[in-house]
């Protein structure tokens, strides 16, 4: 890297870049990078002169930079050098992105960084809001749960939080009770939380009478994304046929049941074409990832049930800190469905 404009990166972090992470590359551009809501994520452009048997050439190439701000747990997990131990850990089977370097502890710039290889692709969320067709509706559906279901079979030893680059899970939790936990949200909403006494009476009432579901689960545990949602899969179109590229944000991973994961993707479901659910249940019981539908457990009896409950430490989280106004009200949708189903027909297809 050349010792001209920085493209506004501070001098600890240009500095890291040239000397540590990608040393002899020249950054040509630097963008800020959409969807980092949590941390800051930039796009680096880089251009390098390779040399060999032939012509020398210019390589163009792009880098995600992502600096992880304070998780502000009392735990004090480091979710830098969770997500760059999980990008390791998973990239023989899960497509994430080539992790290149990092500084999990910050030391420097003060803050933990980490980058990686840009990888190509379309957001499934931005995908799905074009409304595709039923044909690729399904096929993007069995991809995506064909790729939880690898997630799944990621080995981990108990359950629990991850905490730093070891990957050990921290054991049990105390918000791992479904009840005591959102009652702890909405003790905490932020001031002016738009959610309005009787949904937060509803919200309690759901969560007291499936917080048996949340019990049903445990002794299942899995590598759990724990974001798994559209605005995190990239995927793309080659050869005919539709692939995930990447499963982005490992940073809130821990050890539980798949079902976390189902309940997260599936939340919005009304939102998509209905052959993306259906696509995407047949995808989850193809369980060894290759096609094989072995019934492995990813979706037990009763799963529907059983994801929507947990889905509910997440939905109370949403409710009582709405991101944005738009976020909060796809979220209240979903509680008012979760009410309107709660006594439906149990069928799980």
């Amino acid at each position: 890297m050349g010792k001209g404009d920085r493209f506004g990166l501070d001098g600890p972090t240009w500095q890291w870049l040239a000397e540590e992470a990608l040393p002899g590359v020249g950054i040509t551009g630097v963008s800020p990078l959409k969807g980092g809501s949590t941390n800051e994520m930039l796009l680096l452009t880089t251009l390098t002169t390779v040399t060999g048997r032939d012509e020398p050439y210019e390589r163009c190439e792009r880098y995600v930079l992502r600096r992880h701000r304070p998780s502000g747990t009392r735990t004090r997990r480091n979710t830098c050098a969770v997500e760059a131990a999980l990008l390791r850990r998973v990239a023989a089977t899960v497509p994430v992105a080539d992790l290149v370097a990092t500084d999990p502890y910050g030391h420097a710039t003060g803050a933990p960084l980490l980058l990686y290889r840009h990888v190509e692709g379309v957001p499934l969320d931005a995908l799905l809001a074009r409304r595709p067709g039923a044909a690729d509706a399904a096929e993007l559906g069995v991809a995506v749960g064909e790729t939880l279901a690898r997630i799944s079979l990621v080995e981990v030893t108990g359950p629990g939080h991850f905490h730093d680059e070891t990957l050990t899970p921290a054991g049990r939790v105390s918000d791992t009770e479904l009840l005591p936990f959102v009652e702890r949200c909405l003790d905490s909403a932020r001031p002016g939380c738009p959610l309005t006494a009787a949904d937060a009476d509803a919200l309690r009432g759901l969560a007291a009478r499936t917080a048996h579901h949340v019990a049903a689960v445990r002794g299942h545990d899995r590598l759990v994304h724990h974001d798994f949602n559209p605005k995190n899969v990239l995927v793309s179109h080659e050869k005919g046929r539709w692939r995930v590229g990447a499963v982005l944000d490992w940073e809130q991973a821990f050890s539980g049941s798949p079902l976390y994961d189902v309940g997260n993707m599936l939340r919005f479901a009304h939102l998509y074409p209905p052959q993306f659910a259906d696509g995407f249940v047949a995808g989850c019981r193809n369980s060894d990832g290759n096609g094989d539908a072995d019934g492995d457990g990813l979706l037990p009896p009763g799963w529907r049930a059983l994801s929507r409950a947990l889905d509910l430490f997440t939905l109370a989280d949403i409710l009582t800190a709405p991101p944005d106004e738009a976020y909060f009200l796809r979220a209240r949708d979903a509680l008012h469905r979760h009410l309107a189903e709660e006594f439906g027909p149990a069928i799980d297809k």
